[in-house]
């Protein structure tokens, strides 16, 4: 099963809630609101809800039931919401709204795709936006297929040693050992339908891209 989650309206792809009406949708704190001022009734929301007024908060009130956590926690509002998606069944989640914002709150979203119990239970988590798609990959082959919303792709290592092989990319490499502070991996582009990745070590944030 597939989850879209909403957190705001900063960054995001053009048309999304019309293209995806149909879709389930989940409300990230404020993300919750822009749904149902959308027309969409969100499978259930998550957050403190501290980006809102009162008045909209009641709005929301008065259509789906919510259960503000305290604004003192432990985890984001993002983080709780992926973790009941992920208890709800969900495999696939794509996360809209969570860029463009304060950076410490974009890296700690980064750190969620690396969680180990996502990973090793084959959740794929996606921070998506109008120019960029980023996703975690762990050691392993993967056939990436070619898209031209987002041409360019880049792989950024999250641990070392990290060795990787591409084929039908216009960089190709082979076994290549990423160093730390390289920007070896930055703005390559797939030249076939699929381009061909393998880790044979090491974890990598792959980002695919726009201008």
């Amino acid at each position: 099963m597939k989850a879209n989650l909403l957190c705001g309206n900063r960054n995001l792809p053009k048309d999304i809630l019309v293209d995806n009406v149909d879709a389930d949708w989940i409300g990230i704190d404020r993300g919750t609101l822009m749904l149902l001022e959308a027309g969409i009734t969100p499978q259930f929301a998550v957050g403190d809800f501290d980006s809102i007024t009162q008045e909209e908060k009641s709005f929301i009130e008065q259509q789906i039931e919510i259960n503000p956590y305290n604004s003192e926690k432990d985890d984001t509002d993002l983080a709780l919401g992926i973790d009941q998606a992920v208890q709800s069944g969900y495999k696939e989640i794509h996360v809209y709204g969570a860029t463009g914002g304060r950076l410490d709150h974009f890296l700690g979203a980064l750190q969620i795709l690396e969680k180990p119990e996502y990973v090793e239970n084959d959740i794929v988590i996606k921070l998506i936006d109008q120019s960029n798609e980023v996703q975690f990959l762990q050691r392993g082959q993967y056939h990436i297929e070619m898209n031209e919303l987002y041409p360019y792709i880049s792989f950024i290592p999250v641990t070392y040693p990290t060795v990787i092989t591409l084929k039908h990319f216009k960089y190709n490499l082979y076994r290549e050992t990423l160093k730390q502070g390289s920007t070896l991996t930055i703005s390559n582009e797939i030249q076939a339908s699929n381009g061909e990745v393998e880790l044979i070590e090491g974890n990598i944030l792959m980002i695919r891209s726009r201008d």
